[in-house]
């Protein structure tokens, strides 16, 4: 596993304790701990991982990895992982799970810290992109405060689409021309505005799986060339 940070690495970066510092839970062969600091795997994370199709030897990045269970899961399946997050937790928690796993890894990860995209060489390209993205209306006084990285992680925004939007409008840099990239929207976000900012990028696109929770209707959509 090779480790990059987007800037240089400063003398008060965090680091986790070296016993668990929260819970852990099982995924098929995958046992991943969890940390406060960072956004715990649901229902969207399940079925984000349920609607990826990929296949041995595929690049793969995921934005926003948080425990690292998408990234690894890929890796399971022999595909080669570069996963991003802007959380430091969640950077030292993606580490301390690939180290927990490696023995059921037949693929490579490689962990980044930043901000979406901004991590990436221009030239990179990759065949599976997968962003769970902060994706509920948030206004300010909803915001949980405190060290701010669980906010960042949920806050999505007045209209639920602020990194979303981001990412619609970047991807399509770093697909190969067979490239597929995934996301999580939600019914409590604004569709209109998101079916505007899909129709203006170079990228078709279309739902894969829709789950109904509650009060919300979780979809994952996917765009391809």
């Amino acid at each position: 596993m090779r480790v990059q940070y987007s800037g240089k690495k400063k003398s008060g970066d965090i680091h986790l304790d070296k016993k668990p510092s929260f819970k852990t839970f099982h995924y098929k062969e995958l046992v991943i701990e969890l940390h406060h600091e960072v956004y715990e795997a649901s229902e969207d994370t399940f079925q984000l991982l349920e609607s990826i199709e990929i296949n041995e030897d595929d690049t793969v990045l995921e934005i926003g990895t948080g425990c690292g269970l998408i990234a690894l899961e890929c890796a399971r399946q022999r595909t080669k992982v570069v996963c991003t997050d802007i959380n430091p937790y969640a950077i030292e928690l993606v580490k301390r799970n690939y180290l927990r796993n490696q023995p059921m890894l037949k693929g490579t990860v490689e962990v980044r810290c930043g901000d979406l995209f901004s991590v990436l060489k221009s030239d990179e390209r990759f065949d599976i992109v997968i962003f769970n993205p902060p994706y509920l209306p948030t206004r300010p006084e909803e915001r949980i405060g405190g060290t701010g990285w669980f906010d960042i992680a949920t806050d999505g925004g007045v209209d639920g689409l602020s990194l979303t939007k981001r990412f619609i409008e970047e991807v399509g840099k770093y697909l190969s021309k067979q490239g597929r990239a995934y996301f999580v929207f939600s019914s409590l976000s604004d569709r209109k505005k998101l079916d505007a900012y899909l129709s203006n990028v170079g990228l078709k696109s279309k739902v894969v799986l829709s789950r109904l929770f509650n009060d919300e209707q979780i979809d994952i959509y996917c765009m391809y060339f």
